[in-house]
């Protein structure tokens, strides 16, 4: 199959990336996230401990954390296309893997090596969308994007809770297959190469990320969404659980989370590119530490459920103006490599949460969620020097000539 090729500035070009991400992380997502919500219950079904689930579930990340940063780098070389057919090929073996686990342990090799696949898959999309829109659309097409994965994010986990325990064999089929079919759109609309005016920055001198503080507040914030990950994803299910809630109150608190997440991600990525990211970003991160701190005080699974609902409406202001944020902050040949540096921030911080979570959750079940609380009020403050004078904002000058190449194609 002859891979499409395209320039920065083809609007509709660069429509059909946007589409062709958003479809295939949807199909990714959908898999994925099926499995999700029962899998720290299933795990310990299985033979596993509190801890050993808390583990297994960092095992993801650590994985994550040691290819993210390499294979970025990399696609800044190669190209993104054969980085996320690998990533999602990856995937979907580990995914049938699991569906013939037989042991604790093996459950732990299995999830990392899935780890392996959906990180760097990640990495390469949000790259390829960074290197083809232009700066002045980045915000409505990350929330494009996010929103599609949020869909999947809905769908996924309600059917994962109405399959249950007994089903799980099935759904790691399923995501199996949805991995394979997230390959389809990438391979019919996603160019081989990279755009040209990223390749015709390749020669020039690479930067130093850690003296660079607008990577440096992305960073921080991409670490703490990494916490809210690492600790909702051993922790969130146990604590409904703890509560009193059934396997499809389980379910249907995932589904109704990703809902509101995914209908605001457009609106979100049109404030993301009219306003100032910086401070989207923080009310984002303060309102993850405001009901980390509440949820486990709260006896009701309705209410935990619906608060949830509330919280995702601010959250979804934060992955696309993060995304947006980093481009800004680096060149078109950079960003594979520093996309790469802030999802390997981010995945650190997940698998150190999930690494402890368990164990914390075992001794007291506020415990993970008020420390996760004082850690994303931390990044927070931290913001604050990290962000000072850097530019949080599409340069005026730049949304003329993205408006007109737009109207020109």
């Amino acid at each position: 199959m002859k891979a499409p090729t395209m320039n920065p500035g083809d609007s509709r070009a660069v429509r059909r990336v946007v589409a062709a991400l958003s479809a295939s992380a949807f199909a990714e997502w959908g898999g994925a996230t099926a499995v999700l919500p029962l899998l720290p219950v299933y795990l310990e079904h299985r033979g596993s401990s509190a801890a050993l689930v808390g583990i297994t579930m960092a095992a993801f990340y650590a994985a994550a954390l040691l290819v993210q940063y390499p294979l970025g780098r990399l696609s800044d070389r190669i190209g993104r296309r054969k980085i996320q057919v690998g990533g999602l090929v990856t995937y979907a073996a580990a995914s049938v893997l699991f569906a013939v686990i037989g042991t604790p342990l093996l459950a732990l090799f299995f999830r990392a090596l899935q780890g392996c696949g959906a990180g760097i898959v990640d990495v390469a999309n949000a790259a390829t969308i960074a290197e083809v829109v232009p700066e002045s659309h980045r915000g409505r097409a990350f929330g494009s994007f996010y929103g599609a994965r949020n869909i999947a994010m809905a769908v996924g986990p309600f059917i994962g809770g109405l399959a249950g325990i007994a089903g799980m064999k099935w759904l790691f089929l399923t995501a199996a297959g949805a991995a394979l079919a997230a390959i389809v759109p990438i391979l019919v609309f996603l160019p081989a190469r990279r755009a040209a005016s990223a390749a015709s920055e390749s020669a020039a001198p690479r930067l130093a990320l850690w003296r660079n503080r607008g990577f440096l507040g992305v960073a921080v914030a991409f670490a703490t969404v990494g916490v809210v990950i690492g600790t909702y994803e051993v922790c969130w299910s146990l604590l409904l659980q703890a509560k009193g809630a059934t396997e499809w109150e389980i379910g249907i608190s995932w589904s109704l989370f990703a809902v509101p997440f995914a209908v605001m991600s457009y609106p979100a990525g049109w404030l993301v590119d009219h306003f100032d990211r910086r401070y989207l970003v923080a009310v984002a991160m303060a309102g993850s530490a405001a009901f980390a701190a509440v949820y486990p005080f709260l006896h009701s699974v309705a209410l935990l459920i619906g608060l949830g609902c509330v919280e995702a409406v601010l959250v979804a202001l934060g992955a696309p103006a993060e995304s947006a944020q980093l481009a800004q902050s680096v060149p078109a040949a950079e960003f594979g490599r520093a996309q790469g540096a802030a999802a390997s921030a981010q995945t650190a911080t997940t698998a150190v949460a999930a690494g402890v979570a368990g164990s914390l959750f075992a001794l007291h079940h506020w415990l993970p969620f008020l420390g996760a609380s004082g850690v994303i009020f931390a990044g927070v403050v931290l913001l604050w020097p990290l962000w000072r004078g850097v530019l949080g904002r599409v340069p005026p000058s730049l949304a003329p000539v993205a408006d007109g190449a737009r109207q020109s194609a």
